[in-house]
């Protein structure tokens, strides 16, 4: 594990702090964004699958995993800008930014508000519409139950919706993995992410500008965001390419790892290329 030093932040006590965060290798950026409720450790599959020449950082968003104790945002613009900074910190130029879920949100947000930043985007079991009224009222009863101290969220539920029907049924290390990373959210992080999610905007105007080489990625079998809903972002991006991952839910990292690395792959090929 390394760590990802950042230039301090109006949420830190101190002009310059230490943003945790697990590295590999050295070459062309990979930034990986987890989404929620979960942590860097969704991404560790695919580190040994990459090729050489790739420096790929896992980094946790506030108030998850290695970073749980860091201040949690509660709107989109706010975990925004803390990416930009760790981005602005670490990296001397653009880097390909690898967006799962709420992280996809995230680069999407970024992507509007510094664009400069990227180099190749890939989205993955994620959307760029913000919540029906529905959605929202659902994520923000969520959050005022999870004010009691006494209330957690159901992780078995959590964890099931998280993967395909059949790799929940068949167990072993996914499913506890993903039991794992919902077992460890604390609630401030939960309420924080809930509360962005809800008020977040339609980035869907966002998609016809991204001009650098993006990929789509969906789980077939997502139970969380319709892989429908992923895949029609492909039409919508410039020069995109997209990626159904068959028996996958919305952990296709996890889930399929060999096929998720090999579009990956793909995308990285295509960025150093240019």
């Amino acid at each position: 594990m390394t760590t990802v030093a950042v230039p301090g932040t109006s949420m830190a006590a101190t002009p310059r702090v230490t943003w945790p965060a697990v590295e590999r290798g050295g070459g062309l950026p990979l930034l990986f964004l987890h989404g929620y409720p979960l942590n860097h450790t969704m991404w560790l599959p695919l580190l040994e699958a990459l090729p050489d020449g790739i420096q790929s950082v896992l980094l946790d968003l506030p108030g998850y995993g290695l970073a749980e104790e860091w201040p949690v945002p509660d709107t989109l613009s706010g975990f925004s800008e803390s990416v930009h900074r760790a981005l602005a910190g670490r990296f001397r130029g653009p880097a390909v930014l690898v967006g799962h879920s709420f992280g996809g949100y995230l680069a999407l947000q970024l992507y509007h508000d510094h664009p400069d930043q990227f180099r190749g985007l890939v989205l993955t079991n994620t959307r760029s519409g913000s919540d029906s009224p529905e959605a929202r009222e659902k994520r923000l009863a969520t959050v005022r139950r999870l004010e009691d101290p006494s209330q957690t969220l159901d992780i078995e539920a959590t964890a099931r919706g998280l993967v395909a029907p059949r790799t929940w049924e068949g167990g072993g290390p996914v499913v506890e993995a993903s039991r794992s990373m919902v077992r460890s959210a604390r609630s401030p992080a939960i309420r924080g992410t809930l509360r962005a999610m809800a008020g977040r905007p339609d980035l869907t105007p966002v998609l016809a500008t991204i001009h650098v080489p993006s990929l789509v990625i969906w789980g077939e079998e997502d139970q969380l965001i319709a892989p429908a809903e992923t895949q029609a972002m492909t039409a919508q991006i410039p020069g995109a390419t997209g990626q159904g991952i068959p028996g996958a839910g919305h952990l296709p990292s996890l889930e399929a790892p060999e096929l998720f690395s090999r579009a990956l792959r793909g995308l990285v090929l295509r960025v150093t290329s240019r």
